[in-house]
Formats: C-alpha cells, structure tokens, sequence
C-alpha cells in the first residue's frame, strides 16, 4: 500500500499543497483504515470484560484477581491506537511531499514533550497503567496528525471524492451496544470474584452473541469492507493450499 500511495504522489500537486492520492488509492487507503477500525473496535469492545477470565483460564485466580486484568485492558487500548497510527503514518511518509513531512516533523516532536510529560505523570499517579495511558495520548495525537492530512490530501487531488475513514454508525452503534452488554454482564455474574464456571460460561454465550451481532452489522453496514476482508481471507487459504 505504501508503495502504492507513493507511486501515487508522484503527481504532487504544485506549490505547497497537500500531494495526496487518486481516487483509487484513496478507496484503498479508505478500506485499510476501516478494516483497522474494526480490528481495534474488536479488541475495545471485548478486550476489558474478558481479560480478567483469559487471565483466570491462563493463569489462576491469582493473576485473574491482580492488576494484570486492567493492564491488559488498557493494553487492548494501546495496541488499536498504535494500528491505526501506524497504517496512518505510513500513508503520509508514502505521499506527503517533503515541506509537509518537515511540518509534520516538528509537529511531531512537539507530541514527543506532551508524551513525555504525561508519562511522568502517568507513572507517578497510576504507575504502570499510567505510562499505557500516556502511550494512548502520544498514539492518538499522532494518528489525528495523520488524519488531519489525509483530509487535507483527499479535498486537494479528489474533492469529488468523499471521505470516510471510520467504520459505518450501524456498525459503531454495534460495537458501543455489544461492549455495554458485555460489561454489564460481567458485573451482573460478579466477575472477577465468581468462582462459579456456569457464570464464566454465561458470560462467554452473551460475547459470542454480541460478536455475532458485531459481524450481522459488518456484513450489513460495510459490505465492500466485508467483501474485501472474505477475498483476503481466501487468498490466504489460496496461497496455504
């Protein structure tokens, strides 16, 4: 993809204007970034309700009743920040013309002190989760860099083109519906602290519906992303056999 988009900067609009992408990268740079969406929205929306009972099914009640379950949680936070991030940055290294990228650069840097900042804070008030939290902050800030560029590149080459890097509202309105299920059920069954193994498997049967509904609404809400996602998962198995 990246080289894609720099093959498509080479027609850098003149003077100092964002270069951009045509049409076509611009729907693939679209999908890419909706796909990590959903890949992100995967892991916020059932992240935290169960990793206190990955950690008990993995490691005992020991580790299930630490602080390992919200580190985790936090880290499920981390790690979508950090793919969207870096599917974004990687667009704009592609096709940003150079006195962008200085820009860029030194906006950059200015995020580098605020990270630096919140993370001693972080550390000093929430010690270890602090510092993922302040990870988050540095991730996000980037990304909205990135984003901001990227609107600015698609209104510069492709203003008949509309932009919509977020996955659809049904598709949102899904995953927000099946994480307040998922949490409420988790503290209606008393997790972390029940022992009782038809809880934990009542709370799974209420993820495996609510993820059931998630990809209903995928398929419904985004159906070339969907269809993106089936042809490469089939060109895998393609390239297995």
């Amino acid at each position: 993809f990246s080289r894609l988009a720099a093959a498509s900067a080479a027609s850098a609009a003149p003077g100092g204007a964002p270069a951009g992408a045509d049409e076509a990268t611009l729907r693939e740079l679209q999908l890419l970034l909706r796909g990590t969406s959903l890949f992100g929205l995967v892991l916020l929306s059932f992240g935290p309700p169960y990793s206190w009972l990955l950690l008990r099914l993995l490691y005992g009640p020991v580790w299930a009743a630490s602080e390992a379950p919200q580190l985790l949680s936090l880290y499920c936070a981390a790690v979508c920040a950090m793919a969207l991030n870096g599917v974004s940055e990687a667009y704009v290294q592609a096709s940003a013309p150079p006195p962008e990228l200085r820009r860029i650069a030194a906006a950059t840097t200015a995020i580098a002190f605020v990270y630096g900042g919140a993370a001693l804070a972080g550390v000093r008030l929430l010690r270890t989760s602090g510092l993922v939290l302040a990870n988050v902050l540095n991730l996000g800030l980037r990304t909205a860099l990135s984003y901001r560029y990227i609107g600015r590149a698609a209104a510069a080459r492709a203003p008949g083109t509309p932009l919509r890097l977020a996955p659809a509202p049904a598709v949102l309105a899904a995953f927000a519906l099946s994480a307040a299920a998922t949490n409420a059920t988790a503290l209606w069954l008393g997790a972390p602290d029940s022992l009782s193994p038809s809880s934990h498997a009542a709370h799974v049967v209420v993820g495996v519906a609510c993820l059931g509904g998630v990809v209903a609404a995928v398929v419904a809400g985004e159906p070339e992303l969907a269809g993106a996602l089936l042809g490469a998962v089939r060109r895998r198995h393609g390239r297995e056999d």
